[in-house]
């Protein structure tokens, strides 16, 4: 079994990192309803961009941001109109403004510069990973022309980890180029970026894949062995438990304990903020957000999450039996601890303040298993009948190189012992196997990543010297055909 300490990993991810600490930078001039200001930021520092990214992401934000202006403010109003608070309502409004902005504006930062093209270095690394021409020639799946995401700190603490993905940006500005954001407070903490293989890793590349996410909705909502109330429930939730299932593919099982460790410390921190009793260390979220309108949320319950994970790395088709066993062993503590107790996925109505229904924890969890196995294996005609493991998927050579990276890190650099994807995985587990050593293991991820973005592609040769989600909407939710309604008939 596969050695290691999940409260203390929570410990000391809450000791170290300031999950509400105040953005050296703040949001760019004009955001979110000036487009001239905004227009000035981008121009002031679209040079520090690589040539392709100029031509293909700020020449087009440039061109677009006067009606992107008058969008975000109609969006502003609708939300004004549909009961939200006017902070609420501009916050959601600037996020988005700061987003697109931000992905330009960010790299002329001098406060930024260090982080920035680490983060950047992961997000290219995570992406080609999925679309590289490698990965896809071998298997004749068509090699997707596009750049990687851009990346940009969020000045607001509550906004992400979070994407735009292409498609959504180029609905709003007409660039095909994606943008990932992470909260500046973690922007010295790569410890916490492994949830970059669920944004980046996940959503980016899915909405690569034209009919990926229609196709993986339809199978869910036919999928035997889980009750048909909640085949919609996993439908509802497809784009991000999928994401989550492209994250371990990338970075291996210890993403699962790496999300559930963010969850509990982000909780603890928000509950010392509010002034109320913490949590049990490393519990996690165990209630469903609902409405008589169906579920409130796009996101998976978080207990749910690492179950869903546990059904994928045991569809590892090239992670060897007993790696399987231990890691499953490893996650089965984990979930255990971080159910608190548990016995059921309480549906809550925020509304009412009430329970709408007591589900039972078995089920839930059974089904979340039976939907993470399924997107790891089912074979898909987005992806010419293929697999998403048949394009990437975490083996054994992976799990022994984030073995070596785990066991070098407290103490020594570990420099090009791996791609990213190995660097963040064999540092989490180094997190998680010497929990003490947090500052140590973040100064060796940190030189690594700074290694791998000299290094890289795109960015590396290109850059001048010099130079993680939103409030969820509606439309977020309408990949199921009919949002469930609580309580669910499961007899």
């Amino acid at each position: 079994m596969i050695a290691g300490d999940y409260p203390a990993m929570c410990k000391a991810l809450l000791d170290n990192v300031p999950f509400a600490g105040v953005s050296p930078v703040g949001s760019p001039d004009g955001s979110p309803f000036d487009a001239g200001p905004l227009a000035a930021v981008v121009r002031s520092h679209q040079a520090r961009l690589p040539e392709p990214y100029r031509t293909s992401y700020a020449a087009p934000l440039l061109a677009a941001l006067p009606d992107v202006v008058v969008q975000l403010r109609q969006q502003f109003e609708r939300s004004l109109a549909a009961g939200a608070s006017s902070e609420a309502a501009m916050s959601e409004a600037r996020a988005y403004a700061d987003t697109l902005v931000g992905a330009v504006r960010d790299w002329g930062i001098d406060a930024y510069h260090a982080p920035l093209t680490r983060f950047e270095a992961v997000v290219s690394n995570l992406y080609r990973s999925f679309l590289g021409e490698q990965q896809r020639a071998h298997i004749s799946i068509p090699l997707i022309e596009t750049l990687p995401p851009l990346v940009t700190f969020a000045p607001a603490p509550d906004h992400g980890p979070f994407t735009l993905p292409a498609d959504r940006v180029r609905g709003l500005t007409g660039a095909t180029i994606g943008v990932v954001s992470l909260p500046a407070c973690y922007a010295q903490h790569p410890l916490l970026w492994a949830a970059l293989a669920h944004e980046t890793g996940g959503h980016d590349v899915m909405h690569a894949d034209p009919g990926l996410l229609e196709q993986l909705t339809a199978g869910v909502l036919q999928l035997d062995g889980i009750p048909p109330a909640l085949r919609q429930v996993w439908a509802t939730w497809i784009e991000e438990i999928a994401s989550d299932v492209y994250g371990i593919l990338n970075i291996g099982p210890i993403y699962a304990a790496s999300l559930a460790a963010f969850f509990a410390a982000l909780e603890s921190s928000r509950a010392a903020a509010r002034g109320d009793s913490p949590p049990a260390l490393g519990a996690v979220n165990t209630i469903l957000a609902v409405s008589p309108r169906g579920l409130r949320d796009a996101h998976p319950v978080d207990l749910l999450r690492l179950h869903a994970a546990m059904g994928v790395v045991d569809a590892l088709t090239t992670l060897s039996p007993p790696r399987r066993a231990g890691w499953l062993a490893l996650l089965t503590t984990i979930a255990t601890t971080a159910s608190a107790g548990a016995t059921t996925i309480d549906a809550y109505d925020a509304d009412t303040r009430s329970v709408v229904q007591h589900l039972p924890l078995a089920t839930m969890t059974s089904s979340a298993r039976a939907v993470g196995r399924y997107i790891a294996t089912a074979r898909l005609p987005a992806l010419g009948g293929h697999s998403i493991q048949d394009i990437e998927t975490w083996d054994d050579a992976d799990d022994s190189a984030a073995g070596n990276i785990a066991a070098a890190a407290p103490t020594s650099p570990i420099t090009a012992m791996g791609d990213d994807a190995q660097l963040l995985a064999g540092a989490v587990l180094a997190l998680l196997t010497t929990p003490s050593a947090y500052a140590p293991i973040t100064a060796q991820l940190t030189a690594a990543l700074d290694d791998s973005f000299t290094r890289d592609p795109i960015f590396g040769t290109a850059m001048p010297s010099s130079a993680l989600a939103l409030i969820p909407r509606a439309s977020a939710l309408s990949r199921t055909p009919a949002s469930p309604t609580f309580p669910l008939p499961l007899d």
